[in-house]
């Protein structure tokens, strides 16, 4: 803009701001917004004035164009001098009148939120400005310029218009000495005129030229649009400075108040998971009763404190800590009472109709729209004004809005009290530490064993199942073979430390059990000779259910306190349970102690057992159960449906490399007309076989299963072997195919057994294997691992993903020490080490949550069940920080995921380099050998050639005379060597060995 004449305007009212005159200087836009900027051709353009609404504007507007700058400033002196009081002359022209400031446009957009303009030209692949199509890039003379008459283009005025007959006389004119001479042509057949000229300031382009002219009229257009942006950006910048200006002029309770947009910084998934709805339609509950039953003098209600009715017969209902109770989810009681405000009114009336008493209710005020819109529009100081009534509650709102911001709405306050009982906040030992929340082991059963597996029962809360093993060698067992020894699977409940709730029998040692997890009361076992075993609880419950509410186990057992039991869910054997029972299920005492509570422990037998010539032929090491499908014998599976309650198949894998899968359903393989107790002609086999092969072309002893439950229609499954090897197969058998290669990857994972494979129950494609002294972490498809852990000091021997926080995981070794490694926190050593025993620990189980548990009940009621080499099942109660997941951490995991890749990809990116360099490398080595090896075979013919002339009676030569004083005699100098020399040969010339002259003539 150029220089602007100022006025003094008197004083003006809220909203108002005084006139300025017009400009029209270097083509700037005037006050009219509508108003186009005039084109730049070296002389000032006139710009229409603002139309202000008073008389005489016009000749305002004339008389303000035709002042110079001296005039202007006299106008401005005289202006204030008439402010002050002095008498005005008829030479000073009065002030100009006072506007109201200029709305802003209706589609108004801060210019700070605009997009950046566009640049008038392109730029190339390597970011280099070049000219638009249809622009040519040009020097212009200083002649030049004054002949087609752009001499006013300049920094602050950039473009210019010059018509197609000014150029085309130019070049007529001057003929080659024409700055436009090369452009003629173009310059004839161009689409529009005038052209458009640009001013090339800072030689953008490189070349050394400081104008640039549009040939074409889309080339034009574009310049014509970034200018007249520009003006209309500049302008929008002086109308929201006034806008400003004047908002700050106005008293601060009349001030326009911005909304600001919202914006999220993720609490709505806090918010959505914290949140309570309800899972059920509400229950409407309407109580009513008469009123003339009010006030009856029979009920007479009392207050009394609690500690006098604590110890009294009158108090029925005793409080107590329920153990066993379990909040599965949670309800919202709402009730809400709905009753019109009354009014009596007495009225006297008079006439034919005679008194009588009568009521009256109120109604709903209803406006119409007419009165709605009367009532918006009173101004503040009128009664009943909406906007008066928001001015007044606008500060407690603001108060009651900064509470709820600096109030924590979700704080359990139950939770606060007791970290306040613990001693509070994070820093407490109970935050931190590891407890051991109850042990169990027992005499006979499971001391000095190995606890091999470990299973929390679905269907009940607070018991655990454990297989317990020999602690034998391979030479020990393979000894051992042919004679049966019963092992034994214990159900443990917390409510009996002592003795096991159940016993399952076994005919060979189980070293993989799992519980169906849609029928809890059917379990399946892998045993060490390679058959399957099933037990089957369900004629268990009833017979077990029956106990009395006071009865206890005997030899110490607690009374239970959760009111009747259940029978289709709790097994806690009755007191007077007897010893007896058939194979299907029944209790038998044969191995049960002789002690007065090891009798009363039932112990149960399988139902079924799998054919010897069809099961495995070594130790069965994992098992898994598959539900909501259907496999066929060429294991095709089929899903049941959304919401299935059937699970009839699983999976078991084993030593001498091969993966069978089981149908559940045993009583459909018995023969038409017998009867589900006749099992004397059942053969339980597996209905599909897979055979896996390692890497070295042999059966691949496998030790671990993982299938992803959501895709298992592909067939697609992981398994890990005794030789650390990673497999990646698919159990579906192709059509046509009798023995095909199922195994579609094997990677080498470990130097020593896997010992845990698991996924990640927040990451499906993301695996956790452990085995020798490492772990890793596998993504699906990847050839290589993900992250893998330095060496430990011990030998790992479990492994898991923590069920509650996507970062943490668990490992136990051989030296009784649990690690629990945050990969947030650090990735190079665990977080936390507690040793637990002095002997390994075999296994590691968390207790299930229920599928309807939220984030906070599941943290709430983890436990971790660790058994150890000795036979002792422990029981750990995890802090809360490794209970509750921190704020966003799966979405932190996923990140710290994604980094993992970017490396493993930036690592195979730079695989060719660093293969190049080490082949060079080696190259180099080779040749540098070769040099020495050529160099050594030199100095050993060098030193036969010097043997051979010693041998002669020659002297060396001073070269080997040298080399020999450097590198044999490097004491001697150069001086003594030549003495030496000298006396050798004259005491051979005197012994007749030389010629005289050979001693240089001394022969005296």
């Amino acid at each position: 803009m150029g220089d602007e004449a100022s006025t003094v305007p008197p004083p003006v009212e809220d909203g108002e701001i005084p006139a300025t005159p017009a400009t029209a200087e270097d083509g700037q836009q005037g006050p009219d917004v509508g108003a186009e900027a005039p084109a730049v051709d070296g002389a000032e353009g006139d710009v229409p004035a603002t139309d202000t609404g008073g008389e005489g504007d016009a000749a305002e507007e004339a008389k303000e164009q035709q002042l110079g700058p001296d005039e202007v400033d006299s106008y401005a002196a005289a202006s204030a001098n008439l402010a002050e009081g002095e008498a005005a002359t008829d030479s000073i022209p009065a002030p100009p009148p006072v506007v109201e400031l200029e709305p802003l446009p209706e589609d108004y957009v801060p210019v700070r939120d605009l997009p950046p303009i566009p640049e008038p030209f392109n730029r190339n692949e390597d970011g280099k400005p070049v000219p638009l199509p249809g622009v040519e890039s040009l020097f212009l003379t200083g002649t030049t310029v004054e002949i087609v008459g752009i001499s006013a283009l300049g920094p602050g005025n950039l473009t210019g218009e010059v018509t197609r007959e000014v150029l085309l006389n130019d070049i007529q004119f001057r003929g080659a000495i024409s700055d436009f001479h090369s452009l003629k042509a173009r310059i004839q057949a161009a689409d529009y005129d005038p052209f458009l000229i640009r001013f090339n300031e800072e030689d953008v382009y490189g070349d050394g030229n400081n104008y640039e002219i549009a040939l074409t009229k889309e080339a034009a257009d574009v310049w014509k649009g970034i200018r007249e942006e520009t003006a209309r950006r500049a302008r929008l910048l002086e109308l929201e400075a006034a806008h400003a200006a004047a908002e700050r002029a106005k008293p601060r309770s009349k001030r326009t108040r911005k909304v600001k947009p919202w914006q999220s910084m993720g609490s709505e998934v806090d918010i959505e998971e914290a949140a309570v709805r309800s899972r059920r339609d509400p229950i409407r509950l309407v109580v009513q009763r008469r009123r003339r039953e009010f006030h009856q003098p029979s009920i007479k209600l009392a207050d009394k404190d609690a500690h006098e009715l604590w110890n009294s017969s009158q108090m029925e209902c005793r409080p107590f800590k329920d153990p066993n109770f379990d909040m599965r989810r949670m309800e919202q009681d709402a009730a809400v009472q709905a009753v019109a405000p009354l009014r009596d009114v007495g009225t006297h009336s008079s006439g034919p109709v005679p008194p009588r008493p009568a009521t009256t209710q109120t109604a709903a005020l209803d406006m119409t729209a007419e009165q709605k819109q009367e009532l918006l529009q009173r101004p503040r100081s009128a009664q009943g004004s909406v906007a008066d009534f928001l001015e007044r509650v606008r500060d407690l709102c603001e108060v009651a809005l900064v509470q709820n911001e600096i109030t924590n709405i979700f704080r359990d306050d139950l939770a606060a009290l007791n970290d306040e009982a613990d001693g509070g906040g994070g820093g407490s030992r109970k935050e931190t530490l590891i407890s051991e929340a109850q042990s169990f082991t027992h005499l006979t059963y499971s001391k000095n064993k190995v606890v091999s597996a470990i299973q929390w029962l679905p269907h009940r809360k607070g018991v655990v199942a454990v297989a317990c093993t020999e602690a034998q060698s391979h030479a020990e067992r393979v000894g051992r073979m042919g004679r049966t020894a019963p092992a034994h699977i214990l159900l443990w409940n917390f409510r009996d430390p002592i003795h096991p709730e159940l016993v399952l029998q076994s005919p060979w040692e189980v070293f993989a059990f799992q519980f169906n997890p849609l029928q809890p009361d059917l379990l399946t076992g892998g045993c060490y000779n390679g058959q399957v075993v099933l037990w089957d609880l369900s004629s268990e419950a009833d017979r077990l259910g029956r106990r009395t509410a006071g009865a206890g186990v005997a030899g110490g057992a607690a009374k239970s306190t959760d009111g009747t039991p259940s029978k289709a869910t709790d097994l806690t054997p009755p007191p007077t349970a007897m010893p007896g029972g058939a194979a299907g299920g029944g209790a038998d005492a044969s191995g049960a102690s002789a002690t007065d509570g090891d009798a009363q422990i039932p112990v149960v037998k399988h139902r079924f057992m799998t054919d010897t010539q069809f099961s495995h032929h070594q130790v069965i090491t994992d098992l898994q159960w598959l539900p909501g499908v259907e496999i066929s014998h060429r294991g095709k599976v089929t899903k049941l449906g959304e919401g299935s309650k059937e699970c009839n198949f699983f999976a078991t894998v084993a030593a001498d490399g091969r993966v069978l899968f089981w149908d559940v359903r045993v009583e459909r393989l018995l023969k038409k007309g017998k009867k589900a107790d006749d099992l004397l002609d059942l053969v339980w086999k597996p209905i599909h076989s897979v055979h896996l092969i390692s890497l070295i072309g042999m059966d691949l002893g496998g030790t671990r299963l993982a299938f992803d439950f959501r895709r298992l229609e592909q067939g697609m499954f992981y398994a890990g072997s005794f030789d650390g090897e990673l497999v990646y197969a698919d159990f579906v058998k192709p059509e046509g195919e009798e023995n095909p290669d199922y195994a579609k990857s094997c990677l080498q994972a470990h130097v020593g057994p896997v010992i845990a494979l698991e996924r990640s129950p927040f990451f499906d494609d993301i695996l956790l294997t452990c085995g020798d002294w490492q772990w890793q972490v596998w993504q699906e498809g990847q050839a290589t691992p993900l992250f893998q852990s330095g060496y430990a000091a011990d030998y790992y021997t479990a492994a898991c993903w923590s069920p509650t926080r996507p970062a943490v995981l668990y490992l136990a070794d051989q030296s009784g020490s649990l690690e629990v490694w945050d990969l947030l926190d650090r990735s190079h050593e665990p977080s936390i080490r507690v040793t637990l025993a002095a002997t390994p620990i075999m296994s590691l189980a968390f207790n299930p949550m229920p599928p309807a548990a939220s984030a906070a009940q599941q943290a709430a009621m983890q436990l971790l069940a660790v058994g150890d080499a000795t036979g002792v099942l422990r029981i750990l109660e995890l802090p809360r920080n490794l209970r509750r997941p921190v704020h966003n951490e799966k979405r932190l995991m996923g990140a710290w995921l994604e980094r993992q890749q970017s490396r493993l990809a930036d690592v195979g990116a730079r695989q060719p380099t660093r293969a190049a360099a080490r082949k060079e490398a080696e190259e180099r080595k080779k040749e540098a050998e070769a040099a020495a090896q050529a160099e050594a075979a030199a100095k050993e013919a060098a030193a036969k050639d010097a043997a051979a002339a010693a041998a002669a009676g020659m002297p060396p030569s001073p070269s080997e005379r040298k080399e020999r004083k450097g590198s044999l005699y490097p004491e001697f100098d150069e001086k003594a060597e030549q003495e030496y020399l000298k006396l050798e040969a004259r005491f051979k010339a005197q012994l007749g060995l030389l010629p005289p002259e050979a001693s240089g003539g001394v022969a005296h």
